[in-house]
């Protein structure tokens, strides 16, 4: 029993006292992950698109955004697509045929939209244009301090990136001609601005100096499928 007292009254007395001289650790930086809330119920996930949905995630540019993209995002993005191998072959060529400027380039012109508008003329009315009133390349502000219609940069998913690629490799192997809104809003389910989805397909026909042709070649194509169902 005296045994279990002096224990007792060990413990009460001790005091921690804190190993100041050791560095403290740096903590650990993770990059924001959209979550898969942009999902809808009626989102099929065609197994097929698993391996190229898995590939053009990783072929998006490291700096491009600090976000991480999502891969079910984009594998029901090209479920509802629904596009040939040979089509997304070419998406998987154009995205791997970046320069190392685009990064940087989309991300000091892409706009800034407010999402919490339906309306796409609201959103483009509420667009952040001048560097005075964003610092695009600062910590986001906290929520209770940002104002409601501006966004950092790193708020644009980057699936927008994959999205263009695979417009312009629709547009350029199918030649068709859909309205404006239709890869925007049956492609993205409406995610991203008009403004923000055809600058981002510019930037990247400008990193590739608008040639596509070259890239559109049967020894290219095949890597690619490979390397799609490799992922």
């Amino acid at each position: 029993a005296d045994d279990d007292s002096d224990y007792e009254y060990e413990r009460a007395s001790f005091i921690y006292r804190p190993l100041s001289r050791l560095p403290t650790p740096p903590p650990t930086l993770n990059k924001p992950s959209f979550a898969d809330q942009s999902l809808e119920d009626d989102d099929t996930l065609n197994p097929r698109y698993r391996g190229p949905a898995i590939h053009l995630v990783n072929l998006i540019p490291a700096s491009a955004s600090l976000a991480s993209a999502s891969v079910p995002f984009v594998q029901a993005m090209l479920s509802r697509a629904d596009l040939s191998i040979e089509v997304l072959a070419l998406a998987v060529c154009i995205l791997d045929s970046l320069d190392t400027k685009f990064a940087r380039t989309w991300r000091l012109s892409c706009p800034l939209s407010c999402p919490m508008r339906s309306n796409d003329d609201d959103l483009d009315s509420l667009t952040v244009t001048s560097p005075a009133l964003v610092k695009r390349h600062s910590l986001p502000l906290t929520p209770r301090d940002a104002p409601r219609q501006q966004l950092h940069i790193d708020s644009v998913r980057p699936e927008i990136i994959i999205l263009a690629a695979l417009i312009i490799a629709a547009k350029f192997t199918q030649d068709s001609q859909q309205p404006p809104d239709f890869y925007r809003l049956a492609w993205g389910r409406g995610l991203w601005s008009n403004h923000q989805l055809n600058l981002t397909e510019l930037r990247i026909l400008e990193s590739l100096d608008y040639r596509i042709l070259p890239l559109y070649d049967d020894d290219y194509l095949t890597d690619a499928m490979v390397d799609m169902q490799l992922a």
